[in-house]
C-alpha cells in the first residue's frame, strides 16, 4: 500500500511502479550556512501579500484621480455638449483653459464630498494590506526560526542519542563475552541486545523528526535554500 502511495505520489500507475529494496541507512540533511531573508520572497503567501499591498496602493492613485479636471474637446461655448453629460448640471460645468483654445476643462464641482471619501477608504484598504503584509512577512521569519531551532534541538539530541546507541552496544558486546565465558546467563544478553535495541529505535525516531523538520524548513523559505532559485 505504500508503495502504491508512493507511485501515485510520483505520477505514475501503481501496476507499473516498483521499488527495489534498499538498506535503512540514516538520512544526513545539512543546512548551509548564511541563508539570505530573499528565500522567504518566493513564498506564495508572502507574494499575494504583495501584490494585493501594491494593488491597494495602486488604487489611491485611481481615486485621487478623480479629483483632477477631464479635458474635453467641445464646439460648446461654457458647457459640455449633450451627449457628454447633462447640460446645464454643475458637476458636468467646464471651463475654458487659458491659451488652449477650444479645450474646456471639465471640473468636479459637487459631489458631498464622495470622492475624498473615496481617498480616505483607499488610504485605510492600504493600511490594511501593508498590516497584512508586514504580518505575513512576520509569521514567515518566525516559521524559520522555529524550524531552524527545532533542527538545532534535534542535532544535539542525535549527537546524544549516538553516544547512547555505541554505549548500548558495548555493553551488548561485553555480555556476550561474559556469556561465552560463563561468568553470566544468557537472560542478561537477551536484555543487553534489547536495551540495546530501544536505544537504535529512538535514534531512528529522532532521524525521522529530523528530516520532517527539514521538510517544514524547506516549505517555510519557499522551496529550499537553492541560491540559483531565489535570482
Amino acid at each position: 500500500m505504500a508503495e502504491h502511495s508512493l507511485a501515485i505520489l510520483l505520477g505514475q500507475a501503481p501496476a507499473a511502479f516498483t521499488l527495489s529494496p534498499q538498506p535503512l541507512g540514516r538520512i544526513t540533511l545539512q543546512v548551509p550556512a548564511g541563508l539570505p531573508s530573499a528565500l522567504l520572497e518566493r513564498r506564495p503567501d508572502i507574494a499575494a501579500a504583495e501584490r494585493a499591498m501594491a494593488a491597494a496602493n495602486a488604487r489611491i492613485g485611481v481615486a485621487r484621480a478623480a479629483f483632477f479636471p477631464r479635458l474635453s474637446l467641445t464646439g460648446a461655448l461654457g458647457y459640455e455638449s449633450a451627449e457628454l453629460g447633462d447640460l446645464f448640471r454643475w458637476s458636468s460645468r467646464a471651463f475654458v483653459m487659458g491659451p488652449l483654445v477650444g479645450t474646456l476643462l471639465s471640473l468636479p464641482i459637487f459631489d458631498g464630498g464622495a470622492r475624498q471619501a473615496g481617498v480616505d477608504q483607499a488610504h485605510a484598504a492600504y493600511a490594511e494590506e501593508a498590516a497584512n503584509y508586514q504580518q505575513t512577512v512576520l509569521k514567515a521569519f518566525k516559521e524559520v526560526e522555529d524550524n531552524l531551532a527545532h533542527l538545532r534541538l534535534l542535532g544535539d539530541q542525535t549527537q546524544a542519542q549516538d553516544d547512547a546507541v555505541q554505549s548500548a552496544r558495548r555493553t551488548t558486546r561485553l555480555s556476550q563475552i561474559q556469556y561465552r565465558e560463563g561468568s553470566v546467563s544468557h537472560l542478561n544478553v537477551i536484555d543487553a541486545e534489547r536495551s540495546a535495541l530501544q536505544q537504535q529505535r529512538v535514534a531512528v525516531q529522532l532521524d525521522a523528526e529530523r528530516a520532517r523538520a527539514t521538510v517544514n524548513l524547506v516549505r517555510a523559505l519557499g522551496g529550499g535554500w537553492s541560491l540559483a532559485s531565489a535570482d
